[in-house]
């Protein structure tokens, strides 16, 4: 198992740069949330409401890898896609549940489907055919220190698949 951790911005809407370290302290990756235009960052921070999210990881060179876009529509519930930068490949993840407080979610990619549960109590676990293949956690008593863990029989071995894909869902959120 690889054990990742970072600290998330103080405020969502912040354009800030993170780092995402390892467990000997070396820094894999950065991301930030990045906002197509001032209007819509100006809108977010006006009306606290986030219609258009992004967030971007980036390799510790600065070269994008991923970027996790949020689409709110008129009605229903918002769609999230990840997109890996250098294979054009692209996730979607859609709400399988209208629950507010421990949604979950599925996750599509050409054949493959995952599932989302987020727990009660700031964690989240992404699952194929009821086998945890990574969890998320963000804890209020560690200084809302986020902390990954991706298994070792995991299919997607890049944290920064993850980092984009949970930082927008449950950071930044609905």
């Amino acid at each position: 198992m690889r054990v990742f951790f970072y600290n998330p911005p103080k405020l969502k809407p912040s354009t800030k740069c993170i780092e995402v370290k390892d467990e000997q302290e070396n820094v894999v990756c950065t991301f930030r949330r990045v906002y197509p235009n001032i209007l819509v960052k100006w809108c977010n921070f006006i009306f606290d409401f986030d219609w258009i999210a992004r967030v971007e990881v980036s390799s510790t060179e600065g070269h994008s890898i991923f970027q996790c876009t949020k689409k709110t529509p008129w009605f229903g519930r918002p769609e999230y896609f990840v997109n890996h930068n250098k294979t054009q490949d692209t996730y979607h993840i859609t709400y399988t549940t209208w629950q507010k407080i421990a949604p979950e979610f599925k996750v599509t990619y050409q054949d493959q489907e995952y599932v989302i549960k987020k727990d009660l109590l700031d964690s989240a676990r992404f699952m194929q055919s009821d086998r945890v293949l990574a969890r998320w956690q963000m804890k209020p008593s560690d200084w809302f220190k986020a902390r990954l863990e991706i298994e070792a029989d995991c299919p997607i071995q890049e944290p920064e698949f993850f980092v984009a894909l949970f930082q927008n869902i449950f950071y930044i959120g609905d």
